[in-house]
């Protein structure tokens, strides 16, 4: 099984990736039901995965969209807390050391120059 998983492995699948791929695979040849004993369950498996990228790892798009969705609320987070910076970036919770309102990684930053130059 080893080599057989390894490129997907390499990938970065987990195993709900590959849960996934093979139904799709079985969905795709029409096969509607996992037989019940395998004599040969990597040959199976090997069957079912041949032809499957696997740089089209399955859940990238899942995963993609929950890091969009999760990004959106922290900004509305962050407006709701108060004033969002100048770049209109979320910030989180850690304001600007100089002026107060949240600050994001590029407000800090050019705070944190704009201090050490004054030093």
């Amino acid at each position: 099984m080893v080599p057989l998983l390894t490129p997907f492995a390499l990938a970065g699948w987990k195993a709900s990736d590959v849960e996934r791929a093979a139904d799709e695979a079985r969905a795709i040849r029409g096969w509607k039901v996992v037989p019940a004993k395998l004599d040969h369950p990597a040959s199976y498996l090997a069957k079912l995965l041949s032809g499957v990228d696997p740089a089209d790892r399955p859940g990238a798009l899942d995963e993609f969209m929950a890091a969009t969705e999760a990004a959106g609320r922290r900004h509305e987070l962050q407006l709701r807390i108060g004033t969002p910076c100048a770049h209109g970036q979320p910030a989180g919770d850690v304001p600007h050391p100089l002026h107060g309102h949240l600050a994001c990684p590029l407000c800090r930053a050019a705070a944190a120059a704009e201090a050490s130059s004054w030093s």
